[in-house]
């Protein structure tokens, strides 16, 4: 009864439903949580600064990906020649250390890399290079001996 009797003692006879409504309406927007403006730009500024750091680093990520698929993509090209070079053996070619006949019969499609091959002496340099019209850039090389 005596809490009524305070908050009742301030009001204003004439009104006593506009002014109860009125303090509580204030006492609520004064306990709303909420961050300040400044709070939240200074978020966005972290967050930037975050991203910022953080972006080169996925970038080249994506390269270093594509580089090392580009890699399995020379062992498949070694497979290949190996592969060729075993049916040489197996059919007594006479041509067996022929490594241009050999790199004539390996398909150059390796599904988002093109191989590319050159005959130097004893050995063959593979080339796999990404397809761009796949969105492929990567690139590596390996070499290959008969032997």
């Amino acid at each position: 009864m005596l809490m009524g009797w305070s908050i009742l003692k301030g009001m204003s006879l004439l009104h006593p439903m506009n002014e109860l409504s009125h303090r509580h309406h204030t006492k609520r927007t004064r306990n709303q949580g909420g961050f300040t403006l400044i709070e939240l730009i200074a978020v966005l500024v972290i967050l930037g600064v975050l991203g910022a750091v953080a972006a080169p680093q996925f970038i080249g990520l994506k390269t270093d990906a594509e580089n090392k698929a580009a890699l399995q993509a020379v062992a498949e090209g070694k497979n290949r020649l190996m592969h060729q070079y075993a049916i040489k053996l197996m059919n007594a070619d006479t041509n067996v250390n022929d490594l241009a006949g050999i790199v004539a019969a390996v398909d150059t499609d390796a599904g988002d890399y093109r191989l590319s091959f050159s005959v130097a002496a004893s050995e063959v340099e593979i080339t796999a290079t990404g397809v761009q019209e796949r969105g492929v850039f990567g690139q590596a090389k390996g070499k290959w001996k008969n032997r």
